[in-house]
């Protein structure tokens, strides 16, 4: 399981909700934004080179339909929102009418913390939560729900992190 992308600047940070209270982060590009953001994980549960790998072939290599159905999730998320909720927010031009993936120009990816399975520790998929910030005046970020390559949701932020990519009723 050798990867050629590999995190710089890794190290640990305090996590409350691992067992020994520690995470570890690093930064590296991600391809959809074309950032170099700050991925978060648990070595726990998984490795870094684990860890290193599910970025690599996984997130940095979802495919043309993931990213045309990921793109028009957050279109629709976004019009609810313009609609819906704000009709008179401020946004930068082309926003209000962007569609597909004209919405990429749009988003800054600030973190990507990734995930094992809660449930079963032997599942070899991992999963992601990656939280995106949109040029306009709504102050609440969007949280992408991935399950290996999948887009399961798009969503304001609300933080479940694993808890959102795995139902457990299906590993009772």
């Amino acid at each position: 399981m050798d990867t050629t992308f590999h995190l710089e600047n890794v190290g640990i940070e305090g996590d409350i909700y691992a067992s020994n209270g520690k995470a570890t982060s690093g930064f590296g590009l991600f391809v959809l934004s074309n950032e170099r953001i700050e991925y978060h994980f648990r070595e726990e549960d998984m490795s870094l080179n684990e860890a290193e790998s599910y970025i690599e072939d996984c997130l940095n290599n979802l495919s043309d339909e993931t990213i045309d159905e990921l793109s028009k999730e957050m279109c629709v998320w976004k019009d609810g929102i313009m609609t819906d909720c704000y009709p008179d927010m401020k946004c930068p031009d082309g926003l209000s009418d962007a569609q597909g993936r004209d919405i990429l120009r749009f988003i800054s990816v600030s973190d990507i913390f990734i995930y094992r399975n809660p449930y079963d520790n032997n599942d070899a998929v991992f999963g992601a939560s990656i939280l995106v910030g949109m040029e306009w005046e709504f102050e609440d970020g969007i949280e992408v729900i991935i399950k290996g390559k999948k887009v399961l949701e798009v969503r304001e932020f609300l933080g479940y992190g694993e808890y959102a990519i795995w139902d457990k009723s299906e590993y009772r």
